[in-house]
């Protein structure tokens, strides 16, 4: 299946340790919990992640397609692609708090380093709706590409990057003023964004060609590609950059890839469809569309455990550790 046929069929497709410590883990920690979208089912499943277990089930809209938590940990956005709305969830009660109305297809959705603003792309408006975390109101609407489906925000905040599947792009949006700055061509059909730690690229996977371009943030430029595998779809970041996953839809596995020199050093089978992933104390989450459940594995590509989540995860989210 091609990045536009999935797109097109679905919604234009979107804190581990160890097990072993469980048993010694500090009185002082608090629990972490991933969010896994499931976008069949109109729920988001609450894994406790020391655990790997569902704790909870949260109703949210209509075919929701996007998850992202506030950096203090204590609120989840949920995009729903389906009725054009944000669920605003409190991580404390499990309970949706609000409901923000956005442009038309929701995709996918982001928060600012500082946990003000929101930022939520709009499939079929080809917008960016800018949410105000203080009140759940949108402060704005930017126009972006055709078709923009994900995005990722620099770890300054200063930027915001959208992929545009339909114009096979990147837009730039200045968040001092809201506008598009600049605009960088790919030539396949960005599918998911990653910034790296210290600002100075911006990874985009590409579905169809299965590999990952390298995006200069100086000069918005394609400056190298890497390679992943078929279907190479979510990507995500950890230990300061160091590595790099990759979830690739078509082949059932994720790619552990060093970025600094492109080389995949392992491969790791995961569910059917891999469709979204997210790190959180070193562990990796993968949701697996095809087969209703998040693949654990550790960051080095072994496998920990296999959590049942709810119909269609498509995508996933941590909270931030907190000690």
């Amino acid at each position: 299946m091609t990045g536009q046929s999935k797109f097109n069929t679905r919604r234009w497709a979107r804190c581990a340790l160890p097990l072993l410590m469980v048993a010694t883990l500090p009185a002082f920690a608090h629990n972490n919990n991933a969010y896994v979208a499931n976008y069949n089912d109109n729920t988001v499943s609450v894994v406790d992640t020391i655990r790997n277990t569902v704790s909870a089930t949260i109703p949210v809209g209509t075919s929701p397609s996007g998850v992202a938590v506030s950096p203090d940990g204590s609120t989840v956005y949920v995009a729903n692609f389906g009725n054009d709305t944000v669920s605003v969830i409190n991580a404390a009660s499990n309970a949706v708090s609000a409901t923000v109305p956005v442009g038309g297809a929701p995709a996918a959705v982001t928060v600012s380093p500082n946990g003000a603003y929101v930022y939520v792309v709009n499939s079929n408006s080809n917008t960016v709706s800018v949410i105000a975390a203080s009140n759940d109101t949108v402060a704005a609407t930017v126009s972006v590409g055709e078709q923009p489906f994900s995005l990722a925000v620099s770890p300054n905040g200063a930027n915001v990057y959208v992929g545009n599947l339909g114009s096979e792009n990147v837009s730039v949006i200045n968040v001092s003023n809201n506008t598009v700055s600049a605009t960088v061509a790919l030539g396949d059909d960005p599918y998911s964004l990653a910034v790296s730690p210290d600002g100075a690229h911006v990874y985009a996977t590409a579905f169809n060609a299965g590999n990952v371009s390298v995006i200069s943030t100086r000069s918005n430029t394609v400056t190298s590609t890497i390679g992943a595998g078929s279907g190479a779809n979510a990507l995500a970041l950890q230990f300061f950059g160091a590595l790099m996953y990759v979830a690739n839809y078509n082949a059932n596995t994720v790619s552990v890839i060093t970025p600094f020199d492109g080389k995949a050093v392992e491969t790791v089978t995961v569910g059917v469809g891999p469709d979204a992933l997210a790190v959180s104390c070193g562990n990796v989450y993968v949701a697996n569309s095809g087969s209703n459940t998040v693949s654990v594995i550790n960051p080095f590509g072994g496998s920990l455990a296999t959590v049942n989540v709810g119909n269609d995860p498509v995508a996933v989210a941590t909270q931030p550790v907190n000690w």
